[in-house]
């Protein structure tokens, strides 16, 4: 009986301690915060997303494709809403936008054509103010690059993404049918001088076979002044000296020798020349490498091993195109925009992604130093195309004067160049007529832009 009495006695002492910590548990359970209703525990605690919307044009899609989930890991708390558009739609949508002061995305894709229409007018943060601080990237972009969207005030305005060390990009099999060598080293030779690439050029060209060496042979005045060169270091006309003046006469020269198809880069005719074997040679920065892998047609890999790549005749040191990446002030998401500019193209990864992806050459100097450019391509069969490449970006780029006016200039020039061809015009006479057109038309954008100069 004691036994028992002593046993109950400690087992009510037990259900009583059990008891109060029950009370204990279901009162902090009932001064917790209750979850939002529809969602579990674990779902509430998940970080809440941003989501920014990002402008562009094929095939930057494709570019981004290859590091999102690389940035989606590092920035949980960000959604990218990625729209592709045709470049001029997408630059007229965000211009139309900036005015309108309504509509502009989080992110948006600036071409090297149109970058100083945005670079003398408002509507996109000045990237090296806070929380932005940009300006510590500057040392560790092309020069030229960084010059090319910054204003007149000083401010940047868009951060420099590619590149386009620019080459003639020609095809092995043509050369070969041609009676011509093939490999790039001889190639190089035989096209070191232009009149060594005329030459070339006539050898190439059939037309009972529906062959021609170019598309047009304004690319050769087209190696020189791609959206630079245009103006002078106080801002003065510039295409008519004696470099523009040569280049003309050559280019002349391969109009009267019928080496040249006459038809417009990036025209639907000119696609379908490519695409037919009917241009053996074709100017373009180290992007065109991307448009002949995929954009020219689905069929791409049939032409593994047939294309080659030289460096411009007697001056190497090309850059054709490239591109930015912009935040309209209008975006309710800046810092959230800056985090994916920045881990997109001050990331020597992420450049390198889409570099290996289609092509887009960085501006981003420490993504040079990766293994991959010394790498032989395929495509190209088998030449180090981005060790040239590199070569060209890093070592053989002179300064050049780039302004806001470049666009409106380069459209200029370029009409009156192919006047001069169509009708065998004297080259000084016309690049002279040029020039006065383009300091007439030019002149209201120069003053605006002058006035931030000041």
């Amino acid at each position: 009986m004691m036994q028992y009495g002593a046993h109950f006695t400690r087992s009510k002492g037990i259900l009583n301690l059990l008891v109060i910590l029950a009370m204990f548990i279901a009162l902090v359970a009932a001064c917790a915060p209750a979850a939002p209703a529809g969602e579990s525990g674990s779902a509430a605690q998940e970080p809440e997303q941003t989501t920014i919307t990002v402008w562009g044009w094929p095939a930057a899609d494709v570019a981004y494709e290859s590091f999102i989930a690389d940035f989606e890991a590092a920035n949980p708390d960000i959604k990218l809403d990625i729209q592709m558009m045709p470049t001029a739609e997408e630059h007229d949508k965000l211009l139309a936008s900036l005015a309108a002061g309504a509509g502009a995305p989080d992110v948006a894709m600036i071409e090297i054509n149109y970058i100083d229409k945005f670079v003398a007018k408002g509507g996109l943060v000045d990237l090296l103010q806070e929380p932005y601080n940009a300006g510590k990237y500057k040392d560790e972009m092309v020069p030229y690059k960084w010059m090319q969207a910054s204003s007149p005030d000083g401010r940047l305005v868009a951060f420099p993404w590619d590149i386009g060390p620019a080459t003639f990009f020609y095809r092995r099999d043509l050369f070969e049918q041609a009676g011509l060598p093939s490999d790039p080293e001889s190639v190089a030779e035989l096209t070191s001088t232009w009149p060594g690439f005329l030459d070339v050029a006539k050898k190439l060209t059939n037309p009972d076979e529906q062959r021609w060496a170019m598309g047009s042979a304004s690319d050769i005045l087209y190696t020189n002044f791609a959206h630079r060169n245009l103006f002078d270091a106080d801002w003065n006309c510039a295409v008519d000296n004696e470099r523009a003046v040569q280049l003309l006469t050559y280019a002349e020269e391969a109009r009267a020798a019928g080496v040249d198809a006459k038809v417009s880069n990036w025209s639907a005719e000119w696609q379908t020349m490519l695409g037919n074997d009917s241009i053996a040679m074709q100017y373009g920065g180290a992007w065109f490498g991307g448009f002949l892998k995929g954009w020219l047609q689905p069929e791409g890999a049939q032409w593994e091993g047939k294309w080659g790549i030289f460096e411009v005749p007697e001056d190497p040191g090309q850059n054709w195109g490239g591109s930015f990446l912009a935040i309209p002030e209008q975006s309710e998401n800046k810092e959230a925009a800056w985090k994916f500019i920045e881990f997109a193209l001050a990331n020597k990864d992420s450049q390198n992604k889409m570099f290996a992806a289609v092509d887009y050459f960085p501006a981003y100097i420490p993504a040079f130093d990766d293994p991959m450019y010394g790498e032989a391509d395929p495509f190209f069969g088998g030449q180090k195309t981005r060790e040239m490449w590199v070569d060209i970006a890093a070592n053989k780029i002179q300064p050049f004067i780039t302004t806001p006016m470049d666009a409106q200039a380069e459209q200029i020039f370029m009409s009156y160049v192919n006047k001069a061809l169509d009708q065998g015009l004297d080259p000084q006479t016309t690049l002279t007529e040029a020039c006065i057109e383009i300091e007439q038309q030019t002149a209201p954008d120069k003053e605006e832009a002058l006035k931030l100069r000041q």
